[in-house]
């Protein structure tokens, strides 16, 4: 043990101890804020673009996601749950292929990060669907909210998206 013999030098020590603490505690949080960016992308590439693979790594078992229109066609706001995430996901990647996603910007702060993208894709004809529609190339673009939790999943996706429009 080292034997601190003056008032002096245990501030001195103080000081450094303290300083290496806010670094080492910023630069922890600096790395949580690229890895919340990063695996927010990762999500949504996967949600939107059709690798279902990567979800069940991403998020918690009691995620919340929510967008306009999910009421439309869920007839509620949001959808909760590991199963509805997924499920939500699969229905989507059925309705569009072909999926070219743009983020054209990602910002975090903490443990939330928003995402500015854009898509569009191919709409592919359902059975309850007698549109003559199918195959269309669609554009919208929109935001994207992702929250984290203390394990670094995504709790929360909320956003807002304009209409898909053909090109």
């Amino acid at each position: 043990m080292v034997k601190i013999n003056n008032v002096y030098s245990l501030k001195k020590l103080s000081i450094i101890v303290f300083t290496f603490c806010l670094l080492t505690a910023c630069e922890t949080h600096k790395n949580d804020t690229e890895e919340f960016k990063k695996h927010s992308e990762q999500l949504f590439h996967s949600v939107y673009g059709g690798n279902l693979s990567a979800i069940d790594s991403l998020i918690s078992d009691d995620i919340v996601a929510s967008y306009p229109i999910f009421e439309q066609i869920f007839g509620s706001k949001s959808i909760q749950g590991r199963e509805a995430y997924k499920n939500f996901a699969i229905g989507f990647n059925k309705r569009w292929t072909d999926a070219k996603i743009n983020i054209h910007e990602t910002i975090a702060e903490g443990k939330s990060v928003v995402i500015v993208w854009s898509f569009s894709a191919k709409r592919i004809k359902t059975e309850q669907d007698t549109s003559e529609v199918e195959k269309n190339v669609y554009s919208w673009d929109g935001i994207t909210l992702y929250h984290f939790n203390e394990m670094g999943k995504v709790i929360l996706e909320t956003g807002k998206e304009g209409s898909p429009k053909a090109d």
